[in-house]
């Protein structure tokens, strides 16, 4: 099975967008737009219309205008990203859920009483996502930051 790939292309067009900006020249520019390019072909998105058409154009104001889009969430994420952060959080969800039952059958507890429900809110996130994914559920409002590292889901 090929690896998972884990990162969104809100993240990278933005920062391809930002280097078409600060190019000197416009061969420089080009490159930029033809990255821009196989970036949606690589995501999948290059058959979107409303993706596409930006890049085609080369219109670097109605690409920042989707991009903003997305960020305020007037505009639905594209496919691609809306899949890493479905995957992201399954992945959360399981390490809490682990990380949960560890602590309830830990052998410091009794072994002869009924037990206890454990009291663990948060964990760390999984790492095989960057933190930008992270960033991206906190924004959202489906995690909560609960300091030094550790996520909360935010329906607690």
């Amino acid at each position: 099975m090929a690896e998972l790939e884990n990162w969104l292309l809100l993240n990278r067009m933005r920062e391809l967008a930002g280097r078409i900006a600060a190019a000197g020249d416009e061969a420089e520019a080009e490159a930029g737009w033809r990255a821009l390019e196989r970036l949606l072909e690589q995501a999948g998105a290059d058959e979107k219309e409303e993706i596409a058409l930006p890049v085609l154009d080369q219109s670097l104001a109605d690409v920042h205008a989707l991009l903003d889009g997305w960020e305020s969430g007037t505009v639905a994420l594209a496919e691609w990203d809306r899949a890493v952060l479905k995957r992201a959080m399954k992945a959360y969800r399981k390490r809490l859920k682990l990380v949960r039952l560890d602590d309830e059958s830990s052998a410091s507890r009794n072994p002869l009483s009924r037990g206890d429900e454990s009291t663990i809110l948060g964990v760390r996130p999984p790492q095989q996502y960057p933190q930008e994914v992270w960033d991206c559920l906190v924004a959202q409002g489906r995690l909560r930051d609960a300091g030094g590292g550790l996520l909360e889901l935010a329906t607690i």
